[in-house]
């Protein structure tokens, strides 16, 4: 079968083309498997149909075991055909092995997850062609990776096939054929010493806490030769966790900030301004709508959170699998990138032009950012340097684990990493120079906290300082001028990814009089550059207003 016939790749296109309702990331996905269809050749990927149809049909041979399908044979559903038949079909054609490695599958809850991992997990177990295949229930607590393992025990028995091949015991399951098994992996339960997984399901990933139970069991992966992470989980609540970077991630790779072949990534959720009571937002957030979760179902649910506010954040986390920390967030990712905001900026265009910048200086172990704000028409351009230093175990190390997209950064020249453990003032100092002496510098706004010395020696270097606090008073007119400009699409910053995570992750306090500012005790994640942007911005459109004024007042 041609790879552009096969059902992964018709799923595809019933997404992109607005057939089956989903989400911008799953509409990313599926754009991502049409276009690597047409250029993945050029990176040594190709979509195997026979490699994907051997998954879809081994699902055939398995039973459901609850509820009104208990007994009846597996009918995978599109959205599953995509996610298995991709994961499986991919391959390199250096070795003929799997492309991904790595997966993240975030759905609505009662969309039949467990079921959704016992088919690759039990495919790993007698098709893969693997020696002495491991396979581990993975979760923080013994109860929470035996309810998979449950689930799986449950399937094998009432499949004739499987059966006759798989031995299920109290507290594992046997393989003979391929010398496999499958068993739970928790922190309070058996160890993680010794192991060695051809196949890894962590159900429920927003339920994890333990940060060294999941980097010790995932790097035990690597003597395999193309095993699988199968991250399945419904959103949390706190962005500041282990699920919360696996799905800041993937958002990242399918959006294209960062490239990883490794990595397939499956984010089922609608926008997060979307009205609780459309249908079309239920769909976006469970795509076995009306197969295993009724839409009568979430109905009755929405109808009562808008009674009960405060079940509202349970239905947008369970029923429109959003993440409700993060609900007071300033700008969401497609507003801060419509237009033609993202389009690459014309730097020598710029040359000269009159600029406006806005300095965050970090705590020294954090970034710092500078950012420049150029008025260009009617268009505010503003291009970010945001600063990192490598760390006491080097820059590696911090990105591996705090953020790996921090590697991808700096290679495309959007993170300039200092030397040490602290940001160099001296590179902040040399890069303003530059600045200095390509644009026409009006102001540089900073926060006095912490920056005297700095911007004494600054100042006498011959930079126009302009002190700008961090409370209402001060930050208010820029944040809301930065939102103006933002939804009227004049906002221009040519992409950069960095500058793009740290906006998602400001947190936006109000108070009774309706001034606001960043709060950065309960933003998400870093915001000096979002901060600087908003200084920057701020004095810029003021400083255009007095310009204007005074030609004004000259007519």
């Amino acid at each position: 079968m041609d790879p552009v016939d096969h059902p992964v790749s018709a799923y595809a296109r019933d997404v992109t083309e607005g057939r089956i309702i989903a989400g911008d990331l799953v509409r990313r996905a599926c754009k991502r498997h049409l276009s690597d269809l047409e250029t993945g050749r050029d990176r040594g990927l190709y979509f195997d149909p026979a490699g994907a149809d051997r998954i879809l049909n081994f699902a055939k041979i398995l039973r459901h075991t609850e509820g009104a399908l208990a007994g009846q044979s597996f009918q995978l559903q599109p959205w599953q055909v995509f996610r298995m038949g991709s994961v499986f079909g991919w391959k390199r054609e250096a070795t003929g092995l799997r492309r991904f490695r790595n997966t993240y599958h975030q759905v609505g809850k009662k969309n039949g997850k467990t079921t959704d991992t016992a088919v690759p997990m039990l495919y790993s177990q007698l098709m893969d062609g693997e020696a002495a295949p491991q396979a581990y229930c993975a979760a923080t607590t013994r109860d929470q990776a035996g309810l998979l393992f449950k689930g799986v025990k449950r399937m094998i028995k009432h499949s004739p096939v499987l059966t006759r091949g798989m031995d299920v015991y109290r507290t594992q399951i046997e393989t003979p054929d391929t010398d496999g098994m499958i068993a739970c992996l928790s922190r309070d339960g058996n160890s993680s010493d010794g192991i060695n997984p051809h196949f890894l399901a962590r159900d429920e990933m927003h339920r994890w806490t333990d940060r060294e139970l999941a980097e010790t069991i995932t790097e035990s992966m690597i003597a395999r030769t193309q095993p699988i992470d199968w991250v399945i989980t419904t959103a949390g609540h706190d962005r500041a966790s282990l699920c919360g970077e696996l799905r800041d991630y993937a958002e990242s790779v399918l959006r294209g900030d960062v490239e990883d072949d490794r990595f397939f990534a499956y984010v089922a959720e609608p926008p997060v301004d979307c009205d609780p009571l459309d249908p079309t937002a239920w769909a976006m957030g469970n795509p076995n709508l009306d197969v295993s979760k009724p839409q009568a179902d979430i109905k009755a649910a929405a109808t009562l959170a808008t009674i009960i506010a405060a079940k509202m954040p349970n239905f947008r986390r369970f029923h429109l699998n959003l993440w409700t920390e993060g609900a007071e967030a300033w700008i969401a990712r497609d507003v801060w990138d419509q237009g033609d905001a993202k389009q690459p900026i014309d730097l020598a265009r710029l040359r000269g032009k009159r600029a406006w910048i806005g300095l965050d200086l970090s705590n020294k172990v954090d970034t710092t950012a500078i950012v420049v704000a150029i008025p260009d028409g009617e268009a505010v351009v503003v291009i970010a340097y945001i600063f990192l230093p490598e760390g006491p175990k080097g820059f590696i190390h911090r990105a591996q684990t705090e953020k790996r997209e921090f590697v991808g950064w700096q290679q495309a020249g959007w993170l300039e990493i200092c030397r040490g453990g602290s940001v160099d003032e001296g590179e902040i100092r040399a890069r303003l120079h530059w600045l200095k002496g390509f644009f026409d510098i009006q102001e540089v706004a900073y926060d006095p906290w912490g920056m005297k010395y700095l911007a004494e020696r600054l100042e006498k270097e011959g930079f126009p300082m302009v002190e700008h606090r961090q409370g209402f008073a001060s930050m208010s007119n820029p944040m809301k001028r930065v939102e103006e400009l933002v939804a009227q699409k004049r906002i221009r910053h040519g992409g950069n990814p960095v500058l793009a995570w740290q906006v998602g992750n400001v947190h936006r306090d109000e108070d009774a009089s309706e001034n606001v500012k960043p709060n950065k005790k309960k933003s998400t994640g870093r915001i000096d550059g979002a901060v600087a942007m908003i200084m920057a911005v701020g004095r810029a459109v003021a400083g255009q207003g007095k310009k204007k004024q005074r030609e004004i007042e000259t007519l």
